[in-house]
C-alpha cells in the first residue's frame, strides 16, 4: 500500500482570510525539499494445503531510514515527480531482519520514478541498499492527494469533516486486482484545527479509508498530513494495512482448495521542508570521518 508514499509532493495549502483552502499545487522542478522519510513494510504470505493442519509461511520485512536532499528534475501529468537527485545523508535499515550497510554521506543519486519499480543511478548499490531505496521512493502515481480530498474546501469547525472522493483509490484496487463498489468502505476526511510541526504554523488532517464486513477482503488505509500556509505538507505519516484471502478453484488442480492469505502492512512518516538550494557537500578527509 505504497501509492500515497510521495503524496507530500502532490499538494499544498493556501489560506484565505475565510480559512479557504486549496490542496493542489503540482511540485515545480528544479525545486530543492530537505526530506527525512522512516518507514517500516511487511508482507506475510500463508498457505494452508489441503489435508494439512500447520500452514505454510513466508514473510518479508523492509525497515529503512532515510534522511537527505532532493532536487525535482520533472514530473508527470498529475505533477508527481518521475525524476529527481538525491543526495543521501543518511540511509540505513535493515532487509528480513538483517541490517543493510548504509551510503556514504553525500552519495548522490538519479531517482527514475517510472515504471513498474523505480530506477537509481550514479552509484554502484548492493541489492538490500536497492530494496530500501524502492521502499522509500515508489513509481510515481498518476493520482493526487487532492483527487481524494477534493481540490478546494472551506475549512469545518476543529474535529468535523467531510467525505473523501473515492474513485480513485477503487481504481488502484482495481489495477491490483481488487474490484469492490464504494458500498464497501467507510470513509472520511478529519479537520483538526491548528497544529505546530517541522517548527512551522501548521493545520492538520486526516484521512481513513476502511472495508465493511467483507469476508475474504480488508483493508485500512490512514493518512495524517499537516499543512503550513503555504507549500506541500511538511509532515505526513501513512498506516496501511490489508489481508487478502484467497481459496484456490479446480481449475488449478495441483492446488485446488489451498487457501491462501496475504497480510501487507507499512507505516511510513514523511518529513518534507523546502531549501532554497542545496547545501554545499562537506570534504571528506579522516577528521571529518571520525567526528561523524
Amino acid at each position: 500500500m505504497r501509492t500515497f508514499l510521495l503524496a507530500a509532493f502532490l499538494c499544498c495549502s493556501v489560506l484565505s482570510a475565510a480559512d479557504r483552502i486549496t490542496f493542489v499545487r503540482p511540485v515545480q522542478p528544479g525545486s530543492h525539499w530537505k526530506c527525512r522519510i522512516r518507514t517500516t513494510q511487511s508482507a506475510r504470505y500463508s498457505f494452508r494445503l489441503p489435508g494439512r493442519e500447520d500452514p505454510v509461511i513466508r514473510l518479508h520485512t523492509v525497515r529503512a531510514d532515510f534522511a537527505g536532499h532532493l532536487t525535482i528534475r520533472q514530473v508527470n501529468a498529475a505533477g508527481n515527480p518521475v525524476r529527481m537527485d538525491i543526495r543521501a545523508e543518511r540511509l540505513a535499515g535493515t532487509v528480513d531482519g538483517k541490517a543493510v550497510t548504509g551510503l556514504p554521506a553525500g552519495t548522490e543519486l538519479e531517482a527514475v520514478l517510472t515504471g513498474s519499480r523505480a530506477e537509481f543511478r550514479g552509484a554502484t548499490l548492493r541489492p538490500e541498499q536497492l530494496t530500501l531505496l524502492r521502499s522509500l521512493f515508489p513509481p510515481a502515481s498518476e493520482t493526487r492527494l487532492a483527487d481524494l480530498t477534493g481540490a478546494e474546501r472551506t475549512l469545518p469547525k476543529p474535529g468535523q469533516g467531510w467525505r473523501p472522493e473515492l474513485k480513485p483509490y477503487l481504481d488502484m484496487l482495481a489495477s491490483r486486482g481488487v474490484s469492490l463498489p464504494a458500498s464497501a468502505f467507510q470513509s472520511g476526511i478529519t479537520y483538526f484545527g491548528k497544529d505546530p510541526a517541522a517548527g512551522a504554523a501548521c493545520r492538520k488532517f486526516g484521512l481513513l479509508i476502511e472495508t465493511v464486513r467483507l469476508a475474504d477482503y480488508d483493508c485500512r488505509f490512514r493518512l495524517t498530513f499537516w499543512l503550513a500556509p503555504e507549500g506541500p505538507p511538511v509532515l505526513m505519516v501513512r498506516e496501511a494495512k490489508e489481508v487478502v484471502l484467497n481459496v484456490l478453484r479446480d481449475n488449478q488442480p495441483f492446488a485446488a482448495g489451498t487457501r491462501v492469505e496475504l497480510i501487507s502492512e507499512d507505516h511510513t512518516e514523511q518529513e518534507l521542508l523546502p531549501a532554497a538550494k542545496l547545501p554545499e557537500k562537506r570534504s571528506s578527509n579522516g577528521w571529518d570521518a571520525l567526528l561523524r
